[in-house]
Order: structure tokens, then C-alpha cells, then sequence
């Protein structure tokens, strides 16, 4: 019998029981290299939904038995991808899935969360609150309403953000080469522009060759005084040494991200060894899709994509 290997939350293997048990064997592990490496290079499909274990050529090389690999996600750069293609083995992720994709909310609504919260200085305020303080003198907040927001990215993530951001009344603007009509409340300008005209930036980018590094130093540079930057895509993508001298400069007024460089090995990390003592960084540990309702799609999804994979072949 075929054997699936899965990590990620518990309850989504049992979807993978529920779906799939009659026609092979499930085997749920703990997403760590010492539970799932040694049954990964037993299976026959494995089926990633925490992206927390690395999987490196040697791991697939020694998989003799592996026929597929799916993630829950868009991006897989956790995986060597160029190994599998060597031996034409498929990686599947949800790039592409759009019917799917434009039903998965929490990651916008996360990205959103992260705004309010720079906007409004939630960290320092609640640990001013547990410590005792009622001073709302120390945490003004920025009023969303007429400020300007430019979102890197206008794909499905950068749209919803871009839909909030009109419920909120703000100016938007959007960057994106690949994609032909924005909606008619964003407006398209450049790279330099959205860096130099907005109050608020948000970046909504795949990580790839072309994309790695995108937000350099000389375009951190150029933002607006007092701006909030967030990511949630990819902590690649960005100058992190670079936000943190635009943090300390005041070029930034805060950073909120749910991505780093090198996750989940953060302590190295220069954006969050600064955050040890700044509460002008918000960090959350990459939870924008962990939701239970989408990743349960998500997991129901994949057994039918593994379905018609075994019945195409």
C-alpha cells in the first residue's frame, strides 16, 4: 500500500484518514526534522502544511519511494525543488489554484491586523497596560482614513488588502507588472512612487530568483518619514539590516511582519534581535493562512489533487 506521510496540524490529518485511509496508509508526524525526516524517506507522498522542517536534496535522494510532494501553500522555497524536478517527481502548491485561493481569507486578514496594530501601537501599549501604566499619552495613534497605502503586489492578497484599505477610506496604490486592470479604486504607479508617496507600505510578493531581495536598501531609502511597512509574504524579499536602520533613523515609524530571513532560526535575525527592545516591531511566527477552517480546505483539496494524481497515472 501507497504510504502518505503529513505534517502540519493534527486535525488535518484527519481529513487525510477520513478521505484517503481505505486506499493507503496515512501517517501523520510531528512537523521536526527528527519525526519526519526518517518517515519521509519512506514515502510514497508527502504532504507538507507547516513548512517548519527544510527538505534538502539528500533527504529526496534517499526517498526511493517518492512519487509526490504537495504543500499547503503557495511557496515551497523550503523544499529543493530542482531535486524533485531531476527526477520528475511533481511539486505541487496552491500557486495557481485560484478558485481555491480567492476563498483562503486569514492571510489579508492578518496582513490587515498588522496595519491597525503598527498604526495604533498596540505592542507597547499592552505591555504598558500589564505593566501597570494607563498613559495614552505615550501611544497616539495614525488615522487610516485619507492616509495613503501602497500594496507591492496586486495579486490575490494584495486585492483583499486593497478592499479593506477602500472600506477604510484610504488613498491606494498599487505596483504590480504582471497583472492588467487593478480595481478602479487603486491606483497603478511604480516601485519608487508607492516607496516615496505612502504612509503605509504592504508587500504581497512570491519569493522567487527574480523577487529575492526586491526591497533593497537604496528603496528603503526612499520611504516616506514616519511610514509603516509590513510583510507577510516572504522575509527575503526585504533589507531586513535595512529596516532596521530606517527604524532607528525614525525614517520608519514601526515594522510589522509575519515573515523573517532563516525562519524559524530568528535569534540571528536582525529585525528581531532589534525587536528585543523596540516596540515598534510587531512579529508573528508566520501564522497569516494557519487557520483552521482554511487549512482544513486546504488538506481536503490536496487528497483530491493526490486522488487524481494515482488515477491519471
Amino acid at each position: 500500500m501507497d504510504r502518505i506521510v503529513y505534517t502540519g496540524p493534527e486535525y488535518g490529518a484527519k481529513i487525510l484518514h477520513h478521505r484517503l485511509g481505505d486506499v493507503f496508509e496515512v501517517v501523520y508526524v510531528d512537523p521536526t526534522p527528527e519525526s519526519l525526516l526518517p518517515e519521509f524517506e519512506k514515502c510514497t507522498v508527502f504532504l507538507d502544511a507547516s513548512m517548519k522542517v527544510p527538505i534538502d536534496d539528500m533527504n529526496i535522494a534517499q526517498s526511493t519511494k517518492l512519487k509526490l510532494v504537495i504543500t499547503a501553500t503557495t511557496g515551497a522555497n523550503h523544499i529543493d525543488g530542482f531535486a524533485l524536478e531531476k527526477r520528475n517527481i511533481p511539486l505541487l502548491t496552491l500557486k495557481g489554484q485560484n478558485e481555491l485561493l480567492h476563498s483562503l481569507t486569514p492571510a489579508a486578514e492578518l496582513n490587515w491586523s498588522l496595519i491597525m496594530a503598527c498604526a495604533r501601537k498596540l505592542r507597547g501599549a499592552i505591555h504598558h497596560v500589564e505593566n501597570s501604566g494607563w498613559d495614552r499619552v505615550e501611544f497616539p495613534g495614525v488615522l487610516l482614513k485619507d492616509r495613503t497605502i501602497g500594496i507591492i503586489g496586486m495579486g490575490r492578497l494584495g486585492s483583499w488588502t486593497a478592499r479593506y484599505a477602500n472600506a477604510f477610506g484610504m488613498r491606494i496604490l498599487g505596483y504590480d507588472p504582471y497583472i492588467d486592470e487593478f480595481p478602479k479604486y487603486v491606483e497603478r504607479i511604480s516601485l519608487d512612487e508607492i516607496m516615496k508617496e505612502s504612509d503605509i507600505v504592504s508587500i504581497h510578493v512570491h519569493l522567487s530568483d527574480e523577487t529575492s531581495g526586491m526591497i533593497n536598501k537604496d528603496l528603503i531609502g526612499k520611504l516616506k518619514k514616519g511610514a509603516i511597512f509590513i510583510n507577510t509574504s516572504r522575509g527575503e524579499l526585504t533589507d531586513e539590516k535595512a529596516l532596521v536602520e530606517a527604524l532607528k533613523s525614525g525614517q520608519l515609524s514601526s515594522v510589522g511582519v509575519d515573515v523573517l530571513s532563516g525562519e524559524p532560526n530568528i535569534e540571528k535575525n536582525p529585525l528581531w534581535k532589534y525587536s528585543q527592545n523596540n516596540n515598534n516591531v510587531i512579529i508573528t511566527p508566520h501564522i497569516g493562512g494557519f487557520c483552521p477552517d482554511a487549512v482544513n480546505k486546504v488538506v481536503d483539496f490536496s487528497c483530491s489533487r493526490i486522488l487524481d494524481f494515482f488515477k491519471n497515472k
